[in-house]
């Protein structure tokens, strides 16, 4: 697991995040969040839709941030992390798009605030897969969801590019 500050909201706490692979219990984990299961505390993401940890540190900081002046979009923050990734403003799609599915095998779990020793605890706990490091993002990769989601154009192929295409997006998003 990895553990980030947010400079700009040291009160909320770190934002920490762990990668699973070979994830055997996605359908359970789905069913929880369908039912809104209170025991299911952090976002549950996705990885192949990940370009980059920043990409996660926005959405996270940003989600922070709007839970801090009461603004969430959504009904948790665990969610808008979540809605926050998708550079549409249609909740349902982002949750859809983002979140985890019934069959995903690899996903990370984002989680703000709380002792980083129970939340590894915690996210170990709940999540049947092997816990791998952020390097393995490269191969869970899904370039063309990524480039149809963000619009990215075909010209951009550099990683930096692609990565500051899809940052962009995301900043965006609420900018009217």
């Amino acid at each position: 697991m990895e553990s980030y500050p947010i400079d700009s909201l040291p009160t909320a706490g770190d934002i920490h995040m762990a990668c699973f692979t070979a994830v055997k219990n996605a359908p359970d984990l789905k069913e929880k969040l369908q039912n809104q299961d209170k025991s299911l505390t952090f976002a549950m993401v996705e990885s192949n839709l990940i370009m980059d940890v920043f990409q996660l540190l926005v959405a996270a900081t940003k989600a922070a941030h709007d839970d801090k002046i009461g603004k969430l979009a959504t009904q948790t923050i665990s969610s808008e992390i979540i809605y926050n990734l998708s550079p549409s403003k249609n909740i349902a799609e982002s949750l859809k798009r983002f979140g985890i599915k019934e069959d995903t095998t690899s996903l990370i779990a984002v989680k703000i605030g709380g002792n980083p020793d129970e939340i590894m605890e915690e996210m170990s706990r709940t999540v049947a897969g092997n816990l791998v490091s952020f390097s393995k993002l490269d191969q869970e990769r899904d370039m063309t969801k990524l480039r149809q989601y963000y619009k990215i154009d075909p010209k951009v192929t550099e990683d930096k590019e692609i990565l500051n295409w899809i940052v962009g997006a995301i900043a965006m998003k609420n900018v009217q």
